[in-house]
């Protein structure tokens, strides 16, 4: 079965490879790493959005029934549910998912958040956005149940 795919994430995913590349003062490339973490971050994210979207909508529906869906997730929600006990019942693959979003976010957190005196190389950064891919592809191989599954983990209330 054919699954619809987001070209935002893939976009995101190669503007984090670009800032990595960023030359000039010291400062700059600095700050290109940090944008490029976050932005690594942002297309597991974005890609976690777009399941929620498609398996509770479905793209073919107009973009104000879409949009409120996409916007549903919550940064640390999604964190604390993906890495619960609930996704693990899913599949392990689900887990995984979990797992690398935590380190991507609190990676993410460091980049975004820190004083300047945080220590980024180009290979660790390089590192977190292979990371990245790994998570939104192991996302795209899920099969139909289990994405529809996670759609419902993420926007639901835990009871």
């Amino acid at each position: 079965m054919a699954r619809s795919k987001n070209s935002l994430v893939d976009d995101l995913l190669g503007v984090a490879v670009a800032l990595t590349e960023q030359g000039g003062r010291a400062s700059l490339r600095k700050a290109s790493l940090r944008r490029a973490v976050s932005t690594a971050y942002y297309a597991v994210f974005h890609a976690l959005c777009f399941v929620c979207a498609n398996e509770l909508v479905g793209w073919r529906k107009a973009n104000d029934l879409i949009e409120p869906v996409y916007r549903m997730l919550d940064h640390g929600t999604a964190k604390n549910r993906l890495i619960g006990k609930d996704a693990a019942a899913i599949s392990p693959a689900i887990r995984q998912i979990g797992t690398g979003f935590r380190d991507l976010q609190e990676a993410r957190h460091e980049a975004d958040y820190r004083t300047p005196a945080l220590n980024l190389s180009r290979d660790s950064t390089l590192q977190l956005i292979a990371e990245a891919r790994e998570v939104v592809d192991l996302i795209e191989a899920l099969p139909p149940e289990d994405r529809l599954k996670l759609a419902i983990l993420l926007v639901t209330k835990a009871r």
